[in-house]
């Protein structure tokens, strides 16, 4: 029982410490998930007889800080904390703006199911990564509904795919840290007296094979970018990495960007096949610029990822 509860501890310190060995990292995701052991291991110190000396006195306190520590993550996602991002006010004079972004998971074969949602949700812009040569084909239907589009079609989980019934007027392909990890800027015309900035990301995570330093260079240098920039802006994708983290504290910091889940919810888009190991890692952040007509988690089709509905209102 010690033991378990040391672990414990030890996975709800080691996000404090901004640690880049990718499977410390991980330990940041779990908030949710340690609040739950955490809180079930200090009922279990309170029932079972034999744990009264003055360590387990201690480790109790400190399972119940470890707690309170998780906690104070996850309440800035919940309806207890002021949202950031305002609701439209009625009559408000905006440009709507449906966003739909999500990561289809390469080898998802569920095309047809995919395809139909989005024809049927019918977002303004549409944001997909982790989409080969297979998806941008099966998506091809949707060419004529989206005059505006940049196709980035790779292997190896890589690929990103951009459609907008907006005018692109400028597009930059951009590989920021590492040589084959792309991502998109594109300036669009949306009826506003700036085009509207759009980063689409997608760093990848955590894994033996990839730095997580990397990750965190990536979404500093489109801080620092984003924050120079004046007009309305927006921040998407698959960051593989949560709300809650350092990396995205600083992120949200130099960026002066906003973020709509704030006070709404957790909006958890992965893992959509295990309900028991879920967190939210796609993400859209925004300037402020925006107010929030609605924030939908939509059905994930095949993918481990839930896909976001977003409609904004860019106030004129």
């Amino acid at each position: 029982m010690r033991i378990w509860a040391l672990a414990l501890l030890v996975g709800a310190v080691i996000p404090y410490f901004r640690e880049q060995t990718w499977w410390l990292r991980a330990w940041t995701y779990s908030r949710l998930q340690m609040i739950l052991l955490l809180s079930v291991t200090a009922v279990l110190f309170i029932w079972l007889p034999g744990l009264g000396e003055l360590f387990d006195k201690i480790l109790f306190v400190a399972i119940l800080a470890a707690g309170l520590g998780c906690l104070s993550d996850i309440i800035p996602f919940t309806k207890l904390w002021p949202v950031q991002t305002p609701k439209v006010k009625p009559g408000e004079a905006h440009v709507p703006i449906r966003l739909m972004v999500g990561n289809v998971l390469m080898e998802n074969d569920k095309y047809e199911a995919y395809l139909e949602q989005i024809k049927t949700i019918s977002p303004d812009i549409l944001f997909l990564v982790e989409t080969d040569e297979t998806w941008r084909e099966a998506l091809s239907g949707l060419e004529p509904d989206y005059p505006h589009k940049y196709l980035l079609p790779l292997p190896d989980f890589n690929g990103m795919l951009f459609y907008s019934r907006y005018p692109i007027i400028k597009s930059d392909e951009r590989y920021l840290v590492q040589d084959h990890i792309p991502s998109l800027t594109l300036d669009l015309d949306v009826g506003y007296d700036q085009p509207l900035r759009f980063y689409g990301v997608h760093p990848r995570p955590p894994r033996p094979e990839d730095d997580t330093a990397d990750l965190d260079k990536e979404l500093g240098f489109v801080a620092h970018e984003v924050g120079h920039y004046e007009g309305p802006a927006i921040v998407t994708g698959d960051l593989n990495d949560v709300g809650w983290s350092s990396t995205t504290k600083k992120f949200l910091r130099v960026s002066g960007l906003n973020d709509p889940r704030l006070g709404r919810g957790l909006f958890n888009s992965y893992n959509a096949k295990n309900p028991f190991v879920r967190w939210p890692l796609d993400h859209v952040f925004h300037s402020r610029h925006f107010a929030l007509n609605d924030m939908k988690r939509l059905k994930a089709h095949g993918s481990d990822h839930f896909p976001l509905l977003i409609e904004f209102a860019l106030r004129t």
